[in-house]
């Protein structure tokens, strides 16, 4: 499927069988005294790169590179505002097994660094420890001359695995030590994640987003039903009980011993409390108790990360019509939806389409070969069941969430289309896979009936040849009035992608925060117009955080899958931007069809300007919600007073100034009138012009503070015949230098693993290649084993799968948990690869990171899948002076 964290979907072979050329090498002098005659290298096989994730840094000094001779860093190691670290400590140096001498974990007692911060600001440790680990680490926050200005440890035993110190609010904002330091307990060494984001006061990966208020000290508990009677006397290590809510959920207190001073003011000590709660035995869920009161869209907690709503201009259709697109269905054709005993997710619940009670709403069209819920074949359930290795992203939950996700939940975000209906049809299965025969089925079993079940259809998928039945089906829907929306896929190709290529469907690229066609994203003649799908390798908004469009899904917790939320990448979360977008057209125009969202498009109606009227990256532009949302409005009752783009970065490498267009939207016979006066920022020069068309001008003019990235709103005041006080803000962030080049997670190993278990249940590394980052790349390549290249970067013929990852505390094994990890395509949804001799698999693209496939903000520390316990490194034969750490190119 058109999802970056998730593998493509339609397609019925999904193993990659490629075609190149063959080949061998070796050169010296023989046994007799003869001169081999030099050879050929082997041919190279397969080779890539492998991009890092934005404001990626590793520690200096982590044991894979103290045992290569690396000192110990002497001084502090210097990070930017904003990132995320993982390094390695421990209190002495041994062995894990005396038995392997390449399973040794040097001394490194204390990791030291010099970070920019803010008063308010927090830094955030996660540790991670081998099964038998007992050591804690000290989080130490100090100015530069030493004083202590906060301090929290671990403590495993007791289960807390995580700390957190912020900057006083009395002190001034300035550089200062960040210690990471081990306590002296046996075994010693300890894996961790160190993050902080500029101006952001609580852990992007983290918990619950602490948006609205709650009360300190307080959390609700679900328990299972077998450990909920023992609740009350198990509890004293972790809480107090204060009263049974019902059968399974408890009110619990924070332990007096863990609230600080500043507990009452900042909350901080009751979400790191929930963080343990919810890695006890038995407990389900734990929340905040949350402060009620009345909240509108904008209140959603998540709302604050959905950057992706601002991009394409959703606050100012609201604006126009508040009701989002009440009384319009939408079927999600994707892998179902999220549902437990509770009930479908929390942000869907009001939204899913069920005319009777004993109707389960939508359908299941994944075929008996391809289905993995409990009843395989078709039948009328469209719940996602989870894949089986535990990995699933919940796709059409998360696709479902950005079309129509509650706005007045107080959970999780909001949708376009908020107030719409969801119809599911669930059509792929198992790892995202099914047939395009379930596909042309439910197209038809949506669009064929009078009147049709839904009013759009978003296709999140792809991968598909065209097809004359699938074009039937979908020129029969549109022509029932049905809009089809379609993702374009992510192969970075100007290949025609059906059914996105299709006649009568709207074909959708991605783009990053900064408005600009995403590094994965389909380009072509064929491509209709644009809308955010993110990009894990950019920070284009510079808001410290990589481009990720946040929404609802799942992840699994103790007892199996539960409600969560999540950031992704791809064509498949920029198709339902647009879905919801039109979702709000059709509430305002119920006669809209396809053939007058065409007409608009073509004219430049419904999307931000490109040059030239269209461009093969992006169609006709990036939909721009408000200009859309207007043109189905025909008589607008309000005047508001619109900006294109809606939001603005910029940078002193990339760009310096931009020009905005303000654009009236609604009655232009208003007497729409500026204040001349822009409120802005020291930092930034804004120049107005007058007369229509209305435009600004901001440029950086040098005073741009150094450090991280600034963010501010122009303020721009106007009034008309009927309002004589309305204020339109633009966010603006700039920064003065870029992260690309610099980012670094850590020597990586790439491997080509066989694709079924060993013996000992493990998955055998056949080839193996290491390498340093350069400017902010990773660079790999395998030869063809002939007997006479590298014995660790030669590839006999067979199937394998390509992953990726560092081993920052020496134990041999890439990709557990605190340690960078790739894999072919998508980490988390791997793919067979096969390799012979005319195999020629060049120019590949994979993404590190320490994030694992669901970015979970209840559970940031979940495995890809259950019991996984990473990729164990090629060992040298004995007697071979390969020492375990060079194999490869250190490049």
């Amino acid at each position: 499927m058109d999802c970056k964290n998730n593998r493509v979907a339609g397609v019925l072979i999904l193993s990659l069988v490629i075609s190149g050329c063959g080949g061998s090498s070796s050169s010296g002098e023989s046994g007799d005294g003869t001169i081999d005659v030099p050879l050929p290298l082997a041919p190279v096989v397969v080779s890539g790169s492998i991009g890092i994730e934005a404001n990626t840094r590793v520690d200096g000094d982590s044991a894979d590179r103290l045992v290569v001779g690396r000192l110990p860093l002497t001084q502090p190691q210097l990070l930017p505002a904003s990132f995320v670290l993982a390094g390695y400590v421990s209190y002495s140096e041994d062995f894990r097994d005396i038995s392997d001498p390449y399973d040794d974990f040097p001394q490194d007692p204390e990791d030291r660094f010099q970070v920019p911060v803010v008063p308010g600001e927090r830094v955030f440790l996660r540790t991670f420890l081998d099964d038998s680990g007992r050591a804690t680490v000290t989080l130490e926050l100090q100015r530069l001359d030493g004083a202590v200005l906060e301090s929290q440890a671990t403590d495993p035993l007791s289960g807390l695995f995580s700390a957190s110190v912020s900057l006083p609010l009395a002190e001034a904002a300035d550089d200062y030590i960040v210690v990471v330091s081990a306590g002296d307990f046996d075994p010693p060494p300890v894996r961790y994640v160190l993050s902080k984001t500029a101006g952001v006061q609580s852990a992007a990966l983290s918990l619950d987003w602490p948006s609205h208020l709650f009360v300190p000290g307080r959390a609700i508990v679900a328990m299972s039903d077998s450990s909920g009677q023992r609740m009350a006397a198990s509890s004293l290590a972790v809480g107090q009980t204060i009263r049974e809510l019902d059968h399974k959920h408890w009110l619990m207190a924070m332990p007096a011993s863990r609230m600080s001073a500043q507990a009452a003011t900042n909350g901080q000590d009751t979400l790191d409390w929930i963080d343990t709660l919810r890695q006890q035995p038995g407990v389900t869920s734990a929340i905040p108790d949350y402060v009620v009161s009345a909240q509108g869209p904008l209140d959603e907690p998540l709302y604050p990360k959905q950057w992706h709503y601002d991009l394409i201009n959703l606050p100012a259709a609201w604006q126009l019509d508040a009701e989002g697109g009440s009384g319009v269905t939408v079927a999600v054709l994707d892998t179902g939806l999220f549902r437990d005993g509770s009930g479908w997710h929390p942000d869907l619940a009001s939204a899913v389409v069920n005319p009777l009670p004993s109707d389960p709403p939508g359908a299941d069209f994944v075929s008996a070969e391809f289905d993995n819920d409990s009843s395989p074949g078709r039948d009328n359930d469209p719940r996602d069941p989870g894949n089986a290795a535990g990995t699933n992203v919940f796709h059409g939950t998360h696709v479902a969430g950005t079309v129509a996700a509650s706005a007045t939940n107080l959970l999780g975000g909001t949708g376009v289309a908020f107030g719409s209906e969801v119809l599911p049809v669930r059509v792929l299965g198992e790892g995202g896979v099914g047939s395009s025969t379930d596909l042309i089925d439910a197209i038809r079993w949506v669009g064929d009936s009078s009147p049709p079940k839904a009013d759009i259809i978003n296709l999140s998928l792809g991968g598909l040849p065209a097809i004359e039945a699938l074009q039937d089906a979908i020129t029969d829907a549109v022509n029932n009035g049905v809009i089809v929306v379609a993702a374009a896929g992510n192969q970075t190709s100007s290949q025609p992608v059906y059914p996105a290529a299709a006649d009568g469907v709207f074909s959708v690229s991605a783009v990053d925060g900064g408005g600009n066609l995403a590094s994965y994203s389909n380009f072509g003649s064929w491509v209709d117009l644009a809308a955010p799908g993110g990009d894990v390798l950019r920070d284009a908004n510079l808001d410290g955080l990589a481009d990720l469009v946040i929404s609802a899904s799942g992840s699994l917790g103790a007892n199996g899958f539960e409600p969560d939320y999540s950031g992704l990448q791809g064509t498949s979360m920029a198709a339902p931007h647009v879905a919801g977008v039109f979702a709000l057209m059709k509430k305002l125009e119920p006669d809209l069809d396809t053939g007058t969202l065409i007409g608009w498009l073509e004219d430049g109606k419904l999307t931000s300007p490109v040059p030239g009227g269209r461009s093969d990256a992006l169609g006709y532009g990036v939909i721009d919600a408000a200009k859309a949302a207007l043109m189905a409005i025909e008589n607008p009752s309000v005047t508001i007073l619109s900006a294109s783009p809606s939001t603005v970065s910029l940078s002193s490498e990339t760009r310096k100034f931009q020009d905005i267009d303000l654009q009236v939207l609604g009655d232009e016979s208003s007497g729409l009138t500026i204040d001349p006066d822009i409120v802005s920022p020291d930092w930034l020069d804004v120049s107005l012009s007058q007369t229509q068309p209305f435009s600004l001008t901001v440029a950086l003019n040098g005073q741009l503070p150094p450090g991280g990235p600034v963010r501010t709103k122009l303020e721009v005041n106007y009034t008309t015949d009927t309002d004589s006080d309305r204020v339109l803000e633009i966010p603006v962030v700039a920064e003065l230098v870029t992260d690309e080049n610099a980012r670094d997670a850590g020597r990586h190993f790439v491997l080509l693993v066989n694709t079924e278990p060993n013996a000992q249940g493990q998955l055998e590394t056949v080839a193996q290649d290491s390498m340093v980052a350069v400017n902010g790349t990773y660079q790999f390549d395998f030869r063809l084993a002939d007997g006479q290249g590298s014995a660790f970067t030669g590839v006999p013929p067979g199937d394998y799968y390509l992953v990726a990852g560092t081993d920052l505390d020496n134990d041999g094994i890439i990709c557990q948990a605190g340690e960078a990890c790739a894999e072919y395509p998508v980490t988390g949804l791997r793919e067979v690869i096969t390799i012979d001799e005319n195999t020629n698999l060049t120019g590949i693209r994979m993404t590190t990171s320490y994030s694992r496939p669901t970015i979970s903000a209840a559970t940031p520390d979940v495995l890809p899948r259950p019991g996984f316990s990473g990729y164990k490194l090629k060992v040298p034969q004995p007697g071979s002076e390969v020492a375990p750490k060079r194999i490869g190119a250190e490049r």
